[in-house]
């Protein structure tokens, strides 16, 4: 099973998502995350995943057109723009639309900008919870956090 998540920029949600079917994927399964166009992975989610052990520094960001999307099982995308912008896949049922509000676009005080990134990584950890179960597996006990 190959899996793509794909964002607007691939600095923040799409990697989190990576990160968290890294950990929970069962073996054989692939993850890979692309943005529409690509910025650097933010120091804020590269410090909101160390919270939960996931190390980010073997990823980096990746544009989409580096990919062919035909040689996925599954497409998601977790922005409204990269849903929109996706090019058309050979078999649409493989392009699942699951957007995270941008923890990059957060406001307010460092503490309510830290609980964006976090809600964040929980929506994204959510997704791949999803993506195993829609395909039979269990997460196992990876916490979702």
């Amino acid at each position: 099973m190959k899996v793509l998540f794909v964002c607007t920029a691939n600095s923040c949600r799409s990697q989190m998502a990576e990160a968290w079917a890294r950990r929970l994927f069962p073996a054989g399964w692939e993850a890979a995350s692309a943005g529409l166009v690509v910025h650097p992975i933010g120091r804020r989610t590269r410090a909101i995943m160390a919270e939960v052990g996931l190390d980010l520094s073997e990823q980096h960001p990746k544009p989409i057109d580096t990919f062919d999307l035909d040689a996925f099982d599954l497409v998601v995308t977790l922005s409204d723009e990269a849903g929109r912008y996706l090019p058309t896949l050979r078999d649409p049922g493989r392009h699942w639309r699951r957007p995270i509000d941008d923890p990059m676009e957060a406001t307010g005080s460092p503490g309510e900008v830290r609980e964006a990134f976090r809600a964040g990584r929980r929506r994204a950890g959510a997704i791949v919870v999803e993506v195993l179960a829609a395909y039979g597996c269990d997460p196992g006990t990876g916490v979702v956090s």
